[in-house]
């Protein structure tokens, strides 16, 4: 009998700890720094969800912040990827910088769909550039104006 995949069993909910174990090392340590990242920049608390929606099930973490959704980070085993919700009246800002973005970032950027006046992104995090590029999306979605 085959294993069960740890993210893909709705019957079982992991603990953070389990998640971060279900990755590779080298995927650990940027899963690690992305929460942290997020937990103390915002002072958010995280959730471990379920999610059954065809474009990425599974177990995630969701942080939100005064009940407002920061990001949801979903585990891979090379890596995650982190959503990001962004409003369309930011797209201006994002452009302006996003020569300083990773391709495949600005290719998720352009390529997004506008849903209800913002842009979803599912941005896949490998490496620490793209690590960085996350983050200063975060801050940017985040910036008190």
């Amino acid at each position: 009998m085959p294993e069960k995949d740890l993210i893909l069993d709705g019957s079982y909910t992991p603990s953070y700890d389990e998640i971060a174990g279900y990755m590779d090392e080298a995927a650990q340590g940027l899963w690690q720094a992305m929460n942290s990242f997020v937990r103390e920049r915002y002072n958010a608390s995280l959730k471990i969800m379920y999610s059954k929606c065809s474009a990425k099930p599974g177990w995630n973490v969701k942080y939100q912040k005064s009940g407002k959704s920061l990001c949801t980070l979903y585990p891979e085993k090379k890596g995650f990827v982190v959503l990001v919700v962004v409003k369309l009246g930011l797209l201006p800002v994002i452009e302006g910088i996003w020569r300083e973005f990773q391709p495949q970032v600005v290719e998720t950027i352009k390529t997004a769909k506008p849903f209800n006046n913002t842009l979803w992104l599912m941005i896949e995090v490998n490496d620490r550039e793209t690590f960085n590029d996350v983050k200063q999306l975060l801050l940017l979605k985040n910036e008190k104006v």
